[in-house]
């Protein structure tokens, strides 16, 4: 038998959460925001919503790792300590460290507590990732910055360890994480938690006449930087659209061409970023992976050459975001700084399910993307995508529409058909279904 990793999905709020359960996560991740890097945008504001989760999670049968990765000051230990004691209380299936002196300290003080170490502890080798298993740590989540050869041999020098990956989601400028330009940009330190994503927001360049920067005015023409001290190297564009110019903000990792081979290489668990995303691209994300993991096990189960369904790269292609690529796992240059935002290629969300009716196959939704009778739908739903017709729209005052805008909540699709074609579909399924328009403009 073929061992399946497990695939592990952000948990940004306690919504976020039960839509990556339904979609097909082994296990989230999730934190609080004084003592994980998400300190801003962190549904998880308490004990009671961290002991909801983790009850949650573990009572559809999967894991609950609690993020505890922040890299503390001396005014932060002795809180977040406390923090720590009290939330080991809830019983999440692990801790995720960065900080050695945390880790030693839990071996001490609950040495039957499950220790992960964080990417921002960067393991970049298998001497390193020996070290930390000598010490108690039972799976390292790799740096992002390894190449698929550099990670199978991390494997295969330490096979009792579990190792995990980075398989979808942003990748830093700096070393996983390891990155000063918020702090010096707008005073938040993203070592605690507060990154503002400074490397990914759109900038102008402009020049200045004024000897007190006060007289600023737009450039003109094209820009390049290049390196005094190496004349015999190709200039550097600084590309400027009409979003602006994201040098340093790369594309988005997406490793779907290489789950094959990590599955086939023993890894243990493959995580997405994003506790921050919508949870449209969420489900979206975590359905791809799902897919591409089960065909991998199937088929290297069966002697068969795995390969990518083509499902799950269509479900990338309804998600917008900069662009995709394989990151380090393929090659010495993969960073891409090429376009600043990629919109989707497939279709768009035009439609959140809220409650579904089986009788009439009607549903009240929140809108997110305009939408009419006679669109091109597809109603997807943790069982699948099906084709489907609209036929009827209410507004949310009840009254019969042709059309239905974004940020309107209430309104009713009626669409029986639809979910009479998804087999035995259930009421927990639909409730976390959307319906999806197949055209590559937003309205």
């Amino acid at each position: 038998m073929v061992k399946a990793p497990e695939l592990l999905a952000p948990a940004g709020d306690l919504f976020r959460m039960k839509y990556a359960i339904a979609y097909g996560a082994d296990a989230v991740y999730a934190g609080q925001p004084a003592f994980s890097l998400r300190s801003r945008e962190n549904g998880f504001k308490n004990l009671d919503d961290l002991a909801e989760g983790v009850s949650y999670v573990h009572g559809k049968g999967k894991k609950f790792y609690l993020t505890s990765n922040v890299i503390p000051r001396n005014t932060k230990v002795e809180p977040f300590q406390k923090a720590l004691l009290a939330a080991l209380e809830l019983k999440p299936d692990a801790l995720i460290v960065a900080d050695p002196g945390f880790v030693g300290w839990l071996r001490k003080v609950s040495s039957q507590t499950e220790v992960h170490l964080s990417v921002q502890a960067n393991t970049t080798n298998y001497l390193t990732a020996s070290f930390w298993r000598e010490l108690g740590v039972r799976r390292i989540i790799l740096s992002r910055e390894l190449r698929l050869s550099e990670i199978l041999e991390i494997k295969e020098r330490n096979p009792d360890l579990e190792l995990e990956v980075f398989v979808h989601g942003a990748v830093c400028m700096a070393m996983s994480g390891r990155c000063m330009l918020s702090n010096w940009v707008t005073h938040r330190d993203a070592n605690q938690g507060a990154c503002d994503n400074s490397c990914r927001m759109p900038y102008r360049l402009y020049a200045n006449d004024g000897p007190q920067c006060a007289d600023y005015r737009e450039h003109q023409g094209d820009f390049f930087l290049q390196r005094t001290d190496r004349p015999e190297l190709a200039p550097v564009a600084l590309d400027e659209d009409t979003w602006g110019t994201y040098f340093m903000s790369s594309r988005d990792l997406c490793a779907l061409d290489v789950v094959p081979e990590l599955v086939a290489g023993g890894l243990d668990s493959f995580k997405i970023e994003g506790r921050t995303r919508s949870v449209y691209y969420l489900s979206q994300v975590v359905r791809a992976y799902r897919m591409a993991i089960d065909a991998s096990v199937r088929a290297l189960e069966s002697g068969t050459p795995p390969e990518v369904p083509q499902e799950s790269r269509r479900a990338m292609g309804f998600v917008d975001g900069r662009g995709f690529m394989p990151g380090f796992l393929r090659g010495p240059l993969p960073q891409n700084y090429e376009s600043t935002h990629v919109a989707a290629e497939s279709g768009c969300v035009c439609a959140q399910i809220l409650d579904y009716d089986p009788a009439n196959g009607s549903c009240r939704v929140n809108v997110k993307n305009a939408f009419s009778l006679g669109d091109e739908l597809e109603l997807m739903t943790p069982q699948g995508m099906v084709p489907c017709s609209v036929e009827r729209l209410e507004d949310f005052r009840g009254g019969v529409a042709e059309r239905l805008h974004p940020g309107t909540e209430g309104c009713v699709v009626l669409s029986g058909g639809a979910f009479t074609s998804c087999e035995n579909l259930s009421l927990e399924s639909a409730k976390f279904g959307f319906f999806v328009k197949r055209t590559t403009q937003k309205s």
